[in-house]
Parts: structure tokens; C-alpha cells; sequence
């Protein structure tokens, strides 16, 4: 990692290309998104235990037992909050950095990061089974539906 890192800071430049200067709307747009991001992470943190949120639960062995599908919270408003919120983050932070690679690689990580949840969807199908298909028929992807409340 120690060497990929010094590789990709020797070679910053072509990969960063052109910086585009500070806007200060596309900051205040970052902060924004910013300040969203928060608020979304403290939901889905009310939800999950340190050990879940860097992943130690799908090393264990009890991972392999089927647990629960969680639903209440953020959960039953967004299937997938962590990839929301770190998809907003990505652009936020390529909004306030303001450099033109990496609005490329923000347009190259999408499809990449879509695929990484229908991949995830998939296991979520097979450990949990009709369960899930229901929560996907409910509770959108990844943007919440704005809907009249009675």
C-alpha cells in the first residue's frame, strides 16, 4: 500500500489534471452535501455496532449464521445508507477539491459502486431469501421516495 501510494503522489499531477481554481458555489454545495453525509451517518451508526461498521462481523464465523435483516431506522427509508453516504461523500469531495480528474473518476466509480450492490443484493437474496425481495419491493435502493404522509 506504502508503495502504491508513493507511486500515485509521484504521478499526481497527470492524474489530478487540470485544477479548476476554488468556487466558492461548488463549496458551499460541498457543504451541504457535507452536512447531509453527517446527519445520514449518525442513522445507520444508531443501527450497527463498531465491530459491523469495519467489518469484523463478516470475518467471523458467526457471520455465516443468517442473523436478522434490518429494516426500522434509515433502513426502512434507503436499502443501502453506508453506499449512499459515501457515494454523496465522493462528490462532495470532488466538488470542494475542484480538480478535472476527478470528475472523471467519479463518472468511472459509479458503475463501479452500483455493481458492488446489486453483487451485495445478491448474497442478501440468498441468505435471507423472500424477506429480502419484500424489503427491495418497499424500501427504494439508494434515493428515499418522497412520500405524502396521512
Amino acid at each position: 500500500m506504502a508503495a502504491l501510494g508513493a507511486l500515485l503522489f509521484r504521478f499526481r499531477g497527470p492524474l489530478l489534471g487540470t485544477n479548476l481554481g476554488t468556487n466558492w458555489w461548488l463549496v458551499t454545495v460541498a457543504l451541504v452535501l457535507y452536512a447531509g453525509v453527517t446527519w445520514l451517518e449518525f442513522q445507520y451508526w444508531r443501527h450497527l455496532s463498531i465491530a459491523t461498521l469495519v467489518g469484523i462481523t463478516e470475518l467471523s464465523p458467526s457471520a455465516q449464521q443468517k442473523g436478522s435483516l434490518m429494516q426500522e431506522g434509515i433502513y426502512g427509508v434507503v436499502r443501502h445508507p453506508r453506499y449512499l453516504s459515501a457515494g454523496v461523500s465522493m462528490i462532495a469531495n470532488t466538488l470542494f477539491i475542484n480538480y478535472a480528474g476527478l470528475y472523471f473518476l467519479v463518472l468511472l466509480l459509479v458503475p463501479v459502486g452500483y455493481l458492488m450492490i446489486v453483487l451485495e443484493e445478491q448474497e442478501l437474496i440468498e441468505r435471507f431469501g423472500e424477506e429480502y425481495r419484500k424489503y427491495q419491493r418497499r424500501v427504494p435502493r439508494l434515493i428515499p421516495r418522497w412520500r405524502k404522509t396521512n
